[in-house]
């Protein structure tokens, strides 16, 4: 479920309902007077929830007899023997990206506007010795700890929460995000952006809401420019300790671990798993849905496309072991330069 601190559902609704605003079908024996409350991820389903199965492994170690109802094909739906309100659509992951639209038609739209002059809303909590430079705005239910500094012309969105003793530099923008304590944010930072997610259809992409939240634990450092997407239906998380230079991008869902380097305009696809104390140097990219071990080293420009064991270093594209990526680099330079001296002669 999305946390009501950032966003506002028009639920519940009927079964028959939902199904009917996609085209949707309801499998025998549902009840069509069904209240569902909420949207949920698979993981997440519970009571009076509706959550989406793309194929019969995506609900692996998920309770399916949770009392809640479920979107998917017919296809899944009788290989996993689903039963109760379940909806069937051609195309799940569509009609789900629809129906989360429908219980929050203003995802990702919801304003920090501050009535009058003011800068902070009524609503807002400020610890003691919060410092706000000129410009600052700081939306509803926000909530501050003390002796936080919130530097010139930085964004604090609605309900966000900042621990005590942190720092927000000029121009970032913090919004759908929890903060710890001793967390400093450089200028010009984005926490908790729209997750870049669309599903295709036959008539174009359909935008998936992106409900979830950005989670920053402890003594993190994010750099200037950095942006971080906020999860779809759960979390992005930054582990505690953890170090982020400038320019780099985390998009949603992913899940860093604690003690982590990340070095200038490393790049992550979606729903990424990072462990503890992985280091990445410069322009490393990350495929998404990959997992990387506790303890990895990446050298600079590494390209992931499959999960790496932890507790040794990796390079080149594809990502292989050092030792490895090395001698295959020195074989190579040493054909080209035994071609060229056969060429010259």
């Amino acid at each position: 479920m999305a946390d009501a601190r950032f966003y506002d559902s028009r639920g519940p609704f009927k079964a028959s309902e939902l199904a009917m605003s996609v085209g949707a079908a309801l499998a025998e024996g549902a009840d069509p007077e069904f209240s569902v409350l909420d949207v949920a991820a698979a993981s997440a389903h519970g009571p009076h929830l509706l959550g989406f199965l793309t194929n019969a492994r995506a609900a692996d170690g998920v309770e399916l007899s949770s009392g809640g109802a479920w979107l998917t094909s017919d296809r899944v739906a009788s290989q996993l023997g689903l039963s109760g309100t379940v909806l069937i659509h051609e195309n799940p992951s569509a009609a789900f990206a629809l129906l989360a639209h429908k219980f929050y038609p203003l995802a990702g739209r919801n304003g920090t506007t501050v009535p009058g002059s003011s800068a902070v809303h009524a609503t807002a909590i400020l610890g003691a010795g919060v410092t706000l430079e000129p410009g600052v705005i700081i939306g509803p239910g926000a909530e501050i700890g003390a002796n936080t500094h919130i530097s010139a012309n930085a964004v604090i969105g609605r309900g966000v929460c900042i621990g005590r003793d942190s720092f927000v530099g000029a121009s970032a923008t913090i919004t759908y995000s929890l903060l710890g304590d001793r967390v400093t944010v450089f200028s010009g930072a984005r926490l908790g952006l729209d997750g870049f997610g669309f599903v295709p259809t036959a008539t174009g992409l359909v935008k998936v809401p992106q409900l979830g939240r950005l989670i920053v634990q402890d003594d993190v450092e994010i750099g200037g420019n950095c942006t971080i997407d906020r999860g779809a239906l759960g979390d992005t998380v930054i582990g505690e300790g953890t170090k982020i230079d400038n320019a780099v991008h985390i998009a949603h869902n992913c899940v860093i671990g604690r003690h982590v380097v990340l070095a200038g305009q490393v790049g992550m696809a979606g729903s990424v798993t990072i462990g503890d104390g992985v280091f990445m140097g410069g322009q490393v990219g990350v495929g998404d849905h990959l997992h990387i071990g506790a303890g990895a080293r990446l050298a600079a420009k590494t390209g992931v496309g499959k999960d790496l064991p932890g507790g040794q270093a990796y390079g080149g594209t594809p990502a292989r072991p050092v030792m490895q990526w090395r001698r295959e680099t020195a074989i190579l330079s040493r054909l080209v330069k035994g071609k060229r001296a056969k060429d010259d002669e």
